[in-house]
């Protein structure tokens, strides 16, 4: 199997043979695997502890040219790098900058986001909205697609992809890797692929919920020379509870009045809103019944009627600040676990839909993003224990809806230095909750048609903000309940006296936490049966948390 896939590279690398697919860059690289057009470069053959290309491949669609590698080692591609790549746009080599054997018209290096475009005698420097790149994801990763117009203008010069381009990536430090390692490049044809994106931005049912998540940008929601944008682009959105980021000098009530001004309120209507930290507000239909402040981020407990809804809003530390993002993780982590076990100042039933929303600024390590979905603590000594933070005890899920008219799932988008990439995220309890529609509100991407109809103008989201509205429409299912289910665990904590033992068949690590997440004992189980836990002195709530390897137990007790 391994020969005739080889075998399938040569006749690529020389055949200049390419099958177009319909990529989407959405963080997700699924949709790679059925590319036709891949290639291979030797494994090790970089300098130590560098990275390392392996795979490479290349598809289009009518407006982009896709390009997905791996480089072997964790790395943030727009940071610390100097990972360029080389596009002969026209197959020839006596056009654009001579190197590696190609005519390259396109240089761009990802790590220190610049690049050069070459015609003629003249070289050009351009960023990357000039030639349309956007990079996936925008977190540390060890593989990642980009996306490049095919067609695009630069200072009077149009450029425009042939039927045949040839590109090459070079780690551009002494003894890095290239692929390839011969000159000549990889050799692409291009395929007659047209993406078509169905577009409705309507809710489905009066009975789903719409969840918007919006930063506006340093309170210019409400400067006057942007409301005609705003106004347009509410009106179509038409949500039942929003998110805001970046309000600081106004209230959640001059929020709210804005809000009414662009969607009045009919018979019986009113938007209720409520603030947390700096600069989150929240504007809803419902009544904002509880509200409570995590490290500048905000918790609101929503009334919907027949179900209570936990909906989180957050603007987590922007750029480098590493430390302080994953703290800021931690701590709202630790708030949905106390509300999963019954600890938290919201009193909601079990199985009530929980939402993280907001700017979340992903823009360095992986594990921020990790710990959202998986409940993975990093400083478990601050705030406690990992758990499973949906109510069936599995990962919360990523709503990643699509950019309207792109192939893409950006939600953040500047004329900067650093490529459109996702920030903002909608997360969700998907065992009791699931998507009935969802996307990311892109003016310049959509048709005239579409934008006709819905009475929009194409610099609307643009204009009004740096980023884009994230709309997500939910349908709740299921029940909830006030019953536990600790009967299913796999193991007993009993108490006799003023001893205690832990009995399970199971092996794996015991730790008992406070409410507040300090860790105050743990213990390696390293044999199936009872085993006797001494236990300093305790008194109060605590979390029991018992990880086999394979899946992690929680259940509270009192002592």
């Amino acid at each position: 199997m391994t020969i005739m896939r080889f075998n399938f590279v040569l006749f690529l690398f020389f055949a200049t043979t390419g099958f177009g697919q319909p990529i989407i860059l959405n963080d997700q690289f699924d949709d790679w695997e059925s590319i036709g057009a891949r290639f291979e470069d030797p494994k090790g053959d970089q300098r130590a502890n560098n990275v390392d290309f392996t795979d490479i491949r290349i598809s289009n669609d009518d407006r982009f040219l896709f390009v997905y590698f791996n480089t072997n080692k964790e790395i943030n591609l727009q940071e610390n790098n100097n990972i360029t790549i080389y596009i002969d746009i026209d197959n020839s080599v006596n056009t654009g900058r001579k190197i590696y054997g190609i005519g390259a018209e396109i240089t761009y290096n990802l790590g220190q986001r610049q690049g050069f475009l070459h015609t003629g005698s003249s070289t050009f420097s351009v960023s990357q909205s000039n030639i349309g790149l956007v990079t996936s994801p925008t977190v540390t990763s060890d593989v990642f697609e980009l996306a490049i117009r095919r067609e695009f203008s630069f200072s009077g010069n149009f450029f425009k992809m042939g039927d045949i381009v040839k590109i090459t990536i070079v780690d551009e430090i002494n003894n890095g890797d290239r692929a390839p390692d011969i000159d000549g490049g990889y050799s692409y044809r291009l395929q007659n692929y047209v993406y078509s994106q169905p577009l409705e931005l309507t809710k489905a049912s009066d009975k789903h919920l719409r969840i918007v998540s919006y930063n506006v940008l340093k309170d210019k929601f409400f400067s006057s020379n942007v409301k005609q944008y705003y106004d347009r682009i509410f009106k179509v959105i038409n949500p039942d509870i929003i998110g805001f980021c970046e309000i600081y000098n106004n209230s959640s009530a001059q929020t709210a009045a804005l809000i009414e001004e662009y969607l009045p309120s009919g018979i019986g209507q009113q938007w209720y809103h409520a603030a947390a930290g700096d600069d989150i507000r929240v504007v809803s239909r419902y009544p904002v019944i509880n509200t409570a402040s995590i490290d500048g981020n905000g918790a609101f407990l929503i009334d919907l009627g027949s179900k209570k809804l936990v909906f989180i809003m957050a603007h987590l530390p922007c750029c480098n600040n590493e430390s302080q993002r994953q703290a800021e993780v931690d701590k709202i982590m630790s708030f949905i676990r106390g509300i999963k076990f019954g600890i938290s100042p919201f009193t909601v039933p079990i199985g009530s839909p929980i939402v993280l929303a907001g700017d979340m600024n992903l823009v360095g390590l992986k594990q921020q993003l990790v710990s959202m979905l998986t409940g993975d603590i990093v400083n478990n000594n601050a705030y406690g224990p990992d758990f499973k933070p949906d109510w069936d005890n599995s990962d919360l899920e990523d709503a990643n809806p699509l950019t309207t008219g792109v192939p893409m799932t950006f939600t953040w988008n500047s004329t900067g230095s650093y490529s459109p990439g996702r920030l903002d995220y909608i997360i969700y309890t998907g065992s009791v909750m699931s998507i009935s529609n969802s996307f990311v509100l892109y003016t310049p991407g959509m048709l005239q048609s579409d934008l006709n109809k819905y009475g929009l103008n194409y610099y609307d989201v643009d204009r009004a903000s740096d980023h884009l509205p994230v709309v997500v429409d939910f349908d709740l299912q299921g029940t909830t309940s006030t019953e536990s289910a600790s009967s299913s665990l796999p193991f007993r904590f009993i108490r006799q006296g003023d001893s205690w033992s832990f009995d399970s068949e199971l092996i794996g690590r015991l730790t008992i936490s406070e409410l507040s997440g300090r860790l105050v004992y743990t213990m390696d189980k390293n044999l199936p049966g009872k085993m006797d836990v001494e236990l300093p002195p305790l008194s109060g709530l605590y979390i029991i948390s018992f990880y086999t390897g394979r899946k992690l137990y929680s259940l509270k007790v009192f002592k």
